[in-house]
């Protein structure tokens, strides 16, 4: 560091103290994170929601079979198709991503379930062309926070990662979305989660078992 500027070093010095995290500050964080979680799981709520899963079970890794599966996140919609041959831990895999759309984020809803509707449309023709397919299972991996009754329902807390539409917040979002699929195509609603949700029950499925994930998503405040 000899040769380096006595201006330059200075600014680095002042850029390592503001990105240093003392041992008590740590801790600070730590009881305020788990404050935060806390209060998430009382009636008042939180800035935390702490929503049960209907995900009582996980994968034992002998299932076979074809699925879909749908993740709506902020950025992208992704789409997959899942078969589960007799060989434990096997499977194949095809997929695609579908850009979301900005002017969509602040659209209605029907323009929302319309979209999501038409990109699994093209997904199913564009891999299955000619094919007549039975009424395929759908998992829908919701991203956002969601209230559940049922393991098919999710009514949507609050919008985030950008999202804006009216006339969804405090509602059930598989109706209207179900709709728009009859609409298109024969697919069968059997699952909403949450990302995290999704993520720990594929965690019996491969050779890596986790006991514990943890996802981290930008939102965007307006």
């Amino acid at each position: 560091m000899a040769d380096v500027p006595k201006s330059l070093k200075d600014e680095m010095d002042s850029l390592e103290e503001q990105l240093t995290v003392t041992g008590d500050k740590l801790k600070e964080i730590v009881e305020h994170f788990v404050g935060e979680l806390t209060k998430g799981l009382t009636e008042k709520g939180g800035d935390i929601p702490m929503n049960p899963t209907w995900c009582l079970g996980f994968p034992t890794g002998n299932e076979t079979g074809t699925y879909l599966a749908l993740d709506m996140g902020g950025t992208n919609l992704r789409v997959c198709e899942i078969h589960l041959p007799e060989e434990k831990g096997e499977f194949d895999i095809i997929q695609s991503k579908y850009r979301m759309p900005e002017e969509l984020k602040t659209g209605t809803a029907d323009e929302l379930w319309d979209y999501i509707a038409d990109c699994l449309q093209q997904f199913i023709e564009y891999h299955h062309e000619g094919e007549s397919l039975d009424q395929l299972p759908l998992g829908f991996t919701f991203s956002y926070p969601a209230t559940q009754d049922a393991i098919d329902h999710g009514v949507l807390q609050r919008w985030t990662k950008g999202f804006d539409i009216e006339g969804v917040e405090g509602k059930d979002v598989v109706p209207p979305f179900e709709a728009a699929l009859k609409e298109r195509v024969s697919l069968d609603i059997v699952i909403v989660c949450g990302g995290g949700g999704g993520s720990d029950s594929s965690r019996n499925s491969n050779r890596y078992q986790q006991h514990q994930r943890v996802i981290v998503h930008r939102e965007h405040r307006h």
